[in-house]
């Protein structure tokens, strides 16, 4: 299990072309953008087992990853997000006999207590992400400017999202600063939920 430490954002279209010319931000430097296309499905068990135990269940599609992610449901502290976070290397979430014997797939196992996952909605992202680096040009941050389509039962929403997640080894009093220096920049929102509760609220 790994903690997921990250700053999220909401801003509209037009702020959100903008950040993708800029080089810097906040006095850092940005390397260029490179675009992926990443597609997440979310499930839960007929009586939200996964829910029930505080985390979010998603199979994310990412270039030639794919992979079961459960994140815990922990609440923002404004922009500021820290989660727990389990990988379970698996294209197949509704058959959990398949999956690998590691401890992240016994925890699910055990949250869903043999009761069958179930897809509940889409969520596709454009994600547009450079490296954030400190002026010794060492990355600390990965920047993610996401354009959001969530799908649900026919209905769905579209938004810009901007995500900064604190790379391993990152120094997290070099994000707080930046946190900081964000609060100044018009445009920039800070987004207390999570895509899966937008999806819920969606769906």
């Amino acid at each position: 299990m790994v903690t997921e430490i990250e700053l999220k954002y909401s801003l509209d279209d037009a702020r959100a072309r903008a950040l993708l010319q800029e080089r810097r931000l906040a006095g850092n430097i940005l390397t260029p953008f490179v675009t992926k296309t990443v597609d997440d499905v979310y499930y839960d068990t007929p009586d939200s087992r996964v829910a029930q135990a505080g985390y979010a269940l998603r199979i994310r599609r990412k270039g030639d990853e794919t992979a079961l992610q459960l994140k815990s449901l922990t609440p923002a502290a404004g922009a500021w997000h820290r989660r727990r976070e389990l990988h379970i290397p698996s294209a197949d979430p509704q058959h959990p006999d398949r999956w690998p014997h590691t401890p992240e797939a016994r925890f699910l196992r055990k949250v869903i207590g043999g009761r069958p996952l179930q897809p509940l909605f889409n969520v596709h992202q454009q994600r547009h992400e450079a490296q954030v680096l400190d002026e010794s040009g060492a990355p600390f941050g990965l920047l993610s400017l996401d354009q959001v389509r969530w799908e649900a039962h026919g209905r769905s929403k579209e938004a810009w999202e901007m995500e900064i997640e604190l790379l391993p080894g990152g120094d997290e009093a070099r994000l707080r600063a930046l946190a900081d220096a964000l609060q100044k920049m018009t445009g920039l929102h800070p987004q207390t939920i999570s895509k899966y509760e937008q999806g819920l609220a969606l769906l």
